[in-house]
C-alpha cells in the first residue's frame, strides 16, 4: 500500500487506486520514428495507463571511447553510437506526446541528463530516472525540483543509496520501483519479496521494473502490493539488439493488464470478515445442535443426545459443553433444534 504521505499524481492516478500499468518502449523503436509512434497506439489499444520511452544524449551519457556491447557490436563500434542511434528531435518527441494525448494514453520517459529533463519537462506528468543513476544525485536535484512526480528505479541498489535518494527527491512526490539489472533476469534472481520489504522499509510508493521472460512476475508484484508496473514492449520479440527479449508483444501486454486487473478484483481489503456475498453459504455450509432422538422432559442432556449438523440456524457447536448435565423442561422432538427454551 502507498505511504499516507504520497501525494504522487499522474493524470487521474495516485497510489492505491489501481496498478498504474507502463508500457515500456525504451529503445525498442531502434530508432525508428514510425515504429515508435506504432508502439504508442499498440500500448493504448492494450490497456496501458502509461507508455515509456528512454531519452538520450548519447555524448552526455557515456564516454565516447566506451565499447559497444558484445551484442551490438556487429552494428556499432563504441555504446556512444549505439545511443546516438536511438535519439529523436524535440519535435519527433512532441510528436509522440501529442499522438499518446489523442490515443488516451500517458507518456513520458526517462531522462538521463539535465538537458534532456528539461526539453521533455512541458511534454511530461512525470519524470523517470533509471537504475544507473540513482545515485546521481545532480540530475536528481534538478528533476525534484520542477515538483512533478519521479519513479525511481532500484537495480543494484542498496537500501542505503535509495535512502540517499530520498533525501534528494522528496517521499511525497516519488515512487520507488524494486528492479533487477539483469537483461533478462532468471526468475531465481526476481527477488519479489523485495516489494513489500520496501513498502515497510521506506513507507513511500513501491512498484515494479520487470527484466524477467513474460508476464508472471508482474501479475506476482501486483499481488504482492506493487502500485506501478514497468514492462519492455516490443512488437517482435526476436530482434537481436535492444531489449527485444525481455519484452511483451502487444498480445501479451494486454494479458498483462487484464491478468493483473483481475488480480486487483482478488485483493479485496486488509481484514479479514465474512463478506456480504458470504452470509448465505455461512448458514447453509456452519451447523447448529439437533436432537437425534426424542427427549423426554426431565432429561439431563447428554453428548449421545446430540447431533451436529448442517444448516446453522439454532445454537453452534461450542454451545454443546454448556448444555451437557442440563436438564430438560419441555419434550424436544428428534431432528428439532436444541434451544435454550428448552431447559
Amino acid at each position: 500500500m502507498a505511504a499516507p504521505s504520497s501525494r504522487v499524481r499522474i493524470g487521474d492516478w495516485r497510489p492505491g487506486r489501481r496498478v498504474f500499468i507502463i508500457a515500456e518502449v525504451g529503445s525498442n523503436h531502434n530508432g525508428d520514428f514510425a515504429i515508435a509512434q506504432k508502439l504508442v497506439e499498440a500500448a493504448a489499444a492494450a490497456g496501458a495507463d502509461a507508455v515509456k520511452f528512454q531519452h538520450y544524449h548519447a555524448d552526455r551519457l557515456v564516454h565516447r571511447d566506451q565499447p559497444a556491447l558484445p551484442h551490438v557490436q556487429r552494428f556499432h563500434r563504441t555504446q556512444r553510437e549505439r545511443f546516438r542511434s536511438l535519439e529523436f528531435t524535440n519535435a519527433q518527441w512532441a510528436e509522440l506526446a501529442g499522438l499518446a494525448k489523442t490515443r488516451g494514453i500517458i507518456f513520458f520517459a526517462s531522462v538521463f541528463d539535465e538537458a534532456s529533463a528539461d526539453a521533455m519537462d512541458p511534454l511530461m506528468p512525470a519524470f523517470k530516472i533509471a537504475s544507473g543513476d540513482l545515485t546521481h544525485r545532480p540530475l536528481l536535484r534538478h528533476v525534484a525540483a520542477k515538483g512533478k512526480p519521479v519513479v525511481l528505479s532500484t537495480g543494484m541498489a542498496t537500501v542505503d543509496e535509495i535512502q540517499d535518494a530520498l533525501a534528494v527527491v522528496a517521499a511525497e512526490q516519488v515512487v520507488i520501483l524494486h528492479c533487477v539489472s539483469r537483461y533478462p533476469t532468471p526468475a531465481e534472481d526476481a527477488n519479489l519479496r523485495s516489494i513489500p520489504f520496501l513498502a515497510e522499509r521506506l513507507q513511500v510508493p513501491i512498484g515494479y521494473s520487470d527484466h524477467t521472460v513474460g508476464i508472471t512476475a508482474c501479475v506476482a508484484a501486483a499481488a504482492l502490493g506493487a502500485v506501478m508496473l514497468e514492462k519492455h514492449f516490443t512488437f517482435d520479440k526476436n530482434q537481436a539488439i535492444g531489449d527485444h527479449k525481455l519484452s511483451v508483444e502487444p498480445a501479451e501486454l494486454a494479458e498483462l493488464v487484464t491478468r493483473v486487473r483481475e488480480v486487483e478484483r482478488m485483493l479485496g481489503v486488509s481484514a479479514k470478515a465474512p463478506g456480504e456475498a458470504e452470509q448465505t453459504m455461512r448458514t447453509a455450509m456452519r451447523r447448529s445442535l439437533y436432537a437425534c432422538r426424542d427427549i423426554p422432559a426431565g432429561t439431563p442432556l447428554t453428548a449421545s443426545d446430540v447431533v451436529v449438523l448442517r444448516p446453522a440456524t439454532g445454537l453452534p457447536p461450542a454451545a454443546l459443553d454448556g448444555l451437557v448435565g442440563r436438564v430438560t423442561k419441555q419434550p424436544i422432538p428428534a431432528a428439532a433444534l436444541i434451544e435454550e427454551r428448552h431447559f
